[in-house]
């Protein structure tokens, strides 16, 4: 086998990936009989011309698919459809503890889910599974994550 053939089984082998990256979903039919091109043609060059042809054959395959996935990572195909990890505009959710024993009122009816006033401040709150009409005085029970669990107040 000349070196044109076994250069040539590699570079199908590269269009094969390259048809599975962009064309095919999930990792099939093309990926893997382009790996198993690529392979091939690395043996065929160790066949023809030693373990210094395989390694070479190696080397510049290595190369390539370096030099494909740069370029790959960096067209706009692949940046539209991946997500931007941009967290310029993020806010840590607000530290609720302070507000364990604190009392309010619900503004509506707690479903178990509702809105309670807290310490002058509309709160999304939960009860702890009872059922509450508006305007039920309450008592803030604890907090789990951002959610504030509240319960009946007992009159005195």
């Amino acid at each position: 086998m000349d070196i044109l053939t076994i250069a040539l089984l590699i570079v199908c082998g590269f269009v094969l990936l390259v048809i599975e990256a962009f064309l095919v979903p999930g990792f099939s039919v093309p990926g893997i009989a382009g790996i198993v091109v690529i392979f091939f043609g690395i043996y065929r060059a160790m066949v023809a011309y030693g373990a210094m042809g395989a390694a070479v054959a190696f080397l510049v395959s290595a190369t390539a698919t370096i030099l494909l996935l740069r370029a790959a990572l960096q067209s706009r195909a692949v940046r539209q459809t991946t997500l931007e990890h941009n967290q310029k505009e993020y806010r840590a959710p607000d530290d609720y503890r302070a507000l364990v024993g604190k009392e309010g009122v619900t503004l509506s009816p707690l479903r178990p889910a509702g809105i309670a006033e807290i310490e002058g401040e509309r709160m999304d709150v939960v009860t702890d599974g009872e059922f509450l009409a508006s305007g039920t005085p309450v008592k803030v029970l604890s907090i789990e994550g951002v959610r504030i669990v509240v319960t009946r107040m007992e009159r005195e």
